[in-house]
């Protein structure tokens, strides 16, 4: 989340709290206008942060990219990590996968809704460009067990940053046509 957006957050919190001080101050009932007024400031204030985290994320109803227009580059498999038949038709374990994700970290990729952002990945999390947050291996490893995604909304629910894990996991650099 940027600061202003963040800075702004907070002053609605701070108008509220002043609105709700005034009003209580009008009626004789300074303290508990004043409490009503933070009340009100805190769930618009956790209001913003859900819509904001969505934007973020990429919302509920993203669709597929058009992954045409974007050809497949063979990613070499690392030394001790095993590449399963490609005629069995499950993916990879997470271990190939994640060398994938580590090898293109830092190239562009895109979110369903064609917002491009970079990833770095550090320690077992992938740490995107556009958002604050760390997306550990093990969400990736969860959906693993679920591709191919249509779109956004297919990633399991109990994944953590759906948006940002769709769009590495059905990139073709990491899908290198396993999936």
């Amino acid at each position: 989340m940027d600061a202003k957006r963040k800075d702004a957050r907070n002053r609605i919190f701070v108008g509220f709290m002043f609105v709700g001080m005034g009003i209580g101050w009008l009626f004789d009932q300074l303290v508990p206008g004043l409490f009503i007024g933070m009340g009100v400031g805190f769930i618009v204030q956790a209001l913003l942060e859900d819509r904001s985290r969505e934007r973020t994320t990429g919302g509920d109803r993203e669709t597929a990219p058009d992954q045409t227009a974007t050809t497949a580059r063979e990613t070499p498999t690392p030394a001790g990590v095993s590449e399963p038949s490609r005629a069995t038709g499950a993916p990879p374990d997470i271990e190939t996968v994640w060398a994938r994700i580590t090898a293109h970290q830092g190239e562009v990729f895109q979110l369903a809704k064609g917002a491009g952002f970079t990833y770095e990945v550090v320690g077992n999390a992938v740490v995107p460009s556009t958002a604050k947050v760390k997306i550990q291996k093990s969400q990736f490893a969860k959906a693993l067990e679920h591709v191919p995604f249509k779109k956004v909304t297919d990633v399991p629910d109990s994944v953590f940053g759906p948006s940002y894990v769709y769009a590495i996991l059905m990139d073709p650099r990491i899908r290198d046509g396993d999936w």
